[in-house]
Formats: structure tokens, sequence, C-alpha cells
């Protein structure tokens, strides 16, 4: 798309990496105007920069892109979501500066997944989005998998997602899609310093089941059919806290403690219901449960469903959201505005850490840092 014809070959490659520690700057602008230019500190002697673009931004991400790989000879990635931080913007973009290279790897090239074209180049299907994400090693043990946006009216693409490099990694690296549109891309960052605290994971969820002690006793795949032997449907439907609410805006959501660990996952409500027929639970198709594993209950209620994040401003930090679901065609035109020392963005379809879902509404995950 930026450089030369697509191809559909599927890079798998590490760039060079460096055991040093990397100086690094972070900032976040709401509301770039089309002529804003970004650059690092002069202090700071950048090789790479990662950008994380809304959709409205991506044209100030992808000149400044181009500019810095042409003129600068960095390293940049580009990747377009649905909102930055904080508090779930969703006009503008984040900037993360590296004076060293970020290892990238993986790369899969947009055709792979796009739907075929027929002449004049309609699409054969129905327009939908597609699955396209940017994972991310933010620090060691810890990878963040963050869900892509639509960026078709944005970039006449279903999503945005390309790097380049300068001439000496290419050289080593030969990746055929270096400077195009891909739907997958693996970043590994290097060590940075200062050194990211360890993740804070923040929720809305309330508690359903405090204080007891649920264990699945009969299950297939995602499906709990017993948990203490009784029908696991009667856990939810007998729950004054849930069936109050009188709501299908509500969410329901478990975690579920096995011997590698615990995992969240949402529970999936067929027909809109718990439904007494069914006495079984079906949660997210990639659940895999087991016979004496230990479940605990929670809710999204529809308030915190649908709450904005509110305006408090934070910075010294990486920071990733579940965006609560946009209820309104358009947020009112903002000032550009910057806070420095802040990196990050929100994905409703939300985001994936170290493979355990982050995918509630609000939902988010802090990594602090002391500039």
């Amino acid at each position: 798309m930026f450089l030369r014809r697509p191809t559909t070959h599927v890079a798998r490659f590490l760039s060079t990496s460096n055991a040093l520690s990397a100086s690094f700057f972070a900032r976040t602008r709401v509301a770039p105007n089309l002529n804003t230019t970004l650059s690092p500190p002069q202090s700071l002697k950048a090789k790479s920069l990662l950008i994380l673009a809304t959709p409205t931004s991506l044209p100030v991400a992808i000149e400044n892109a181009i500019s810095l790989y042409q003129i600068a000879k960095m390293q940049v990635v580009v990747a377009g979501v649905d909102s930055v931080v904080p508090n779930g913007v969703r006009n503008g973009l984040s900037e993360l500066w590296i004076d060293e290279y970020m290892e990238i790897s993986n790369s899969v090239h947009l055709s792979q997944k796009d739907h075929k074209r027929a002449a004049k180049g309609v699409a054969r299907e129905n327009w939908k989005s597609i699955e396209a994400s940017l994972k991310m090693e933010v620090s060691p043990g810890n990878r963040v998998d963050l869900t892509l946006a639509n960026s078709a009216f944005a970039t006449n693409t279903l999503a945005t997602l390309f790097y380049f490099q300068p001439k000496e990694l290419q050289d080593e690296i030969k990746d055929p899609n270096m400077g195009e549109t891909l739907c997958e891309l693996t970043v590994k960052l290097p060590e940075l310093q200062p050194a990211l605290s360890a993740p804070q994971s923040i929720d809305r969820w309330t508690p359903l089941s405090e204080g007891d002690n649920l264990i699945i006793t009969e299950c297939t795949g995602n499906l709990v059919k017993k948990i203490n032997s009784v029908p696991a449907a009667k856990f939810l439907e007998n729950n004054e806290d849930l069936m109050s609410i009188k709501s299908k805006d509500t969410k329901v959501y478990v975690k579920v403690h096995q011997k590698d660990g615990a995992k969240k996952y949402e529970v999936i409500a067929g027909g809109g219901g718990w439904g007494v027929k069914a006495d079984l639970l079906a949660i997210s198709p990639e659940a895999k449960l087991k016979k004496g594993d230990k479940i605990e209950f929670f809710m999204v209620t529809p308030n915190d469903r649908f709450k904005d994040f509110g305006a408090t401003v934070v910075s010294n930090q990486f920071l990733f959201e579940c965006t609560p679901e946009s209820t309104q065609y358009a947020e009112a035109v903002k000032p550009e505005q910057a806070v420095d020392n802040l990196f990050g963005c929100g994905c409703e379809q939300g985001f994936l850490h170290n493979g355990v879902n982050c995918k509630s509404p609000g939902e988010a995950l802090s990594f602090k840092y002391s500039p």
C-alpha cells in the first residue's frame, strides 16, 4: 500500500536485538491537526517509533511515518486502534519513541484475511470487519495483544497496520511485507529504562458469588453443566443481585481457576437469558473447562457497561483499555493537546494479557514507571 505492490507472503523473522536497556519517551496527542509534526525530545536519539492512532488520526500518523522513515531513516510501526488513552478518546494518537530498535516478527499481509475481490475491485462478500491484531511484548513476561480498529472510512482498508525499517535491518531480514498493509504483527520492545512496573489490572466487575466455593462438577468443552452437582444455570437464575436488574444489557463473566492460573471469560446467554430449560451455561468458545475447576461469577451492570472513563488525566504509564461501546456518533471537537509520559490505547473488542481475556467494558491494564 505504501511502497510497492502487495504480497501475500507471511513472514516470520526477527530483527536485530539489543541486550542493553533502552531509553524512551512516551506522548499521547488528543485531536492532532493535519499539520502536526511528530518528533522526540532533543535529548533522545530515537531509532524507532511505535504509533497507535485512531482512524481519524491515521492520516497524520501515516504522513509522519513515511517522512521519518525516508528522511530520518527510522524504524516505525503504525497501528489503527479504536481509541487512545486516557479515557477512551476517539480522536488521537499515542507515540513511543525508543533509542534502540524494536524486534519485529510474524507479519501477515492483509490480503491473507481480506475478502476476495471481483471485477473493478468490488468485494464478493458483504462488507464486514476482519480480525487484525498487534501483539506487543511490553516487558519481559508481559505480552499484550491489541485488537485493531476498522479503518475502512479512513484508509479504505478494513485494518491499518504497517511498519518501515532502515536499510541495514531490511537487508538482513528481507521481509517482503515491510511497507505493506498487514493484519498481524508482533513487536517486542527492548528492555526499557526506566523499567515498567508489574502490571495492575482494573475492571468494573461486581461479584455475584463472593464467599462461595463453587467447583465445576460436570462440563464439556466450554459448557458448564453442573456446579457443586447442581445445574449450572441455577446459580444465575437464583441470584437476586443479577435478576433484580432485569436488563439484557447486563454482562456476566466468570473467572475460572485452573492449575496454570486464572482465566477470564464471558458467559454467553443463548436466547437472551439463562433459560430454565437449558440448565447449563455456555462461556467463551475458547474456554477449555475441566472437572474440578473453581469458578467465580461477576457482572457488569448496564450503567458500568456504557459509562465513559471520565476526564481524569493520568501519566507515567503504559495503559491499555477495553473501550466501552460508543453510544454517540461523534465526539465534540477539541483543541489539540498533548500528555507527556503516557502511551497506550483502547480496543472495543478488548485485548489479551498473556493469553488472558481483558474484554469487559472499562477493563484496563496499567504499567507504571518513574520518568
